[in-house]
């Protein structure tokens, strides 16, 4: 049997509400080939157990002794036979049909890597929202120019090529620091295509906003223990208020 041409990689690590409304929204809004492929990172909850309870996706748990975000990532990748891996985090939400579709529209023949610098990932409604997204880019930029480096991936929603894996040895798990610098999740992965000129296509919460939702980091505050500013707080309470959220995560009928 020919693989789907698209693996999407989720990591789950205690985050049930979450999981549940992230692989239901895929469910719903995803038509064109493809699997869903879960790694699960020792959760030993409620959340696992839900997992459990799914017959359309892929369930694994992580081998590794101590499981990361990033070695399930490439544990994930070598289950996996499609062409493409999208990588999205259990706090990325998808809010319309035909994102998958979309987001394979800004591949190039050449395109290895399909990113986005942008962490928060929401719709872009309104000119203030304009205004503050050209501000925050203004922030990064200045910080990414002290370090002589251009924008940083975030991994809640990447698209990878299979070859820079097979053929280029390529991997999530790479050292964290490097010369004293701290090197983040698929930032190795990122570095090495603009060194050898492979084809990235950067895309941005304009392009993205109309298909995904992504503001919470909710595993990474559950690992270090912080806690989200009261604005993200008060935005993440105002989602999950949303109507077509609650419908979403009251339909089980999804989960068969």
């Amino acid at each position: 049997m020919e693989p789907p041409p698209v693996t999407i990689i989720v990591v789950n690590y205690k985050t049930l509400k979450q999981i549940k409304l992230c692989l239901r929204s895929l469910r719903f809004f995803t038509r064109s080939p493809h699997e869903v492929l879960v790694v699960d990172n020792h959760s030993e909850d409620e959340s696992f157990e839900y997992l459990q309870s799914l017959d359309w996706i892929k369930l694994t748990r992580n081998p590794a002794s101590e499981p990361t975000h990033r070695n399930a990532l490439d544990f994930a990748i070598q289950q996996s036979k499609s062409e493409w891996l999208l990588t999205i985090h259990s706090d990325t939400f998808v809010r319309c049909h035909g994102w998958l579709e979309t987001l394979v529209t800004y591949l190039n023949t050449d395109t290895k890597l399909l990113a986005s610098a942008d962490r928060v990932i929401m719709p872009m409604s309104t000119p203030l929202d304009h205004a503050k997204l050209w501000w925050t880019r203004r922030k990064q930029q200045k910080r990414w120019a002290k370090r002589g480096l251009p924008a940083k991936l975030i991994s809640h929603c990447t698209l990878l090529h299979r070859s820079l894996f097979d053929d280029h040895k390529l991997c999530f798990d790479a050292p964290k620091y490097v010369n004293g610098e701290y090197i983040d999740c698929g930032e190795a992965i990122q570095r090495y295509c603009e060194a050898q000129k492979l084809g990235i296509r950067w895309i941005g919460r304009e392009e993205l906003g109309p298909l995904l939702w992504h503001f919470e980091a909710a595993t990474l505050n559950l690992v270090t223990g912080r806690q989200l500013p009261w604005k993200r707080r008060w935005r993440a309470k105002r989602f999950y208020q949303r109507p077509e959220i609650i419908e979403l995560l009251n339909n089980s009928k999804l989960d068969r």
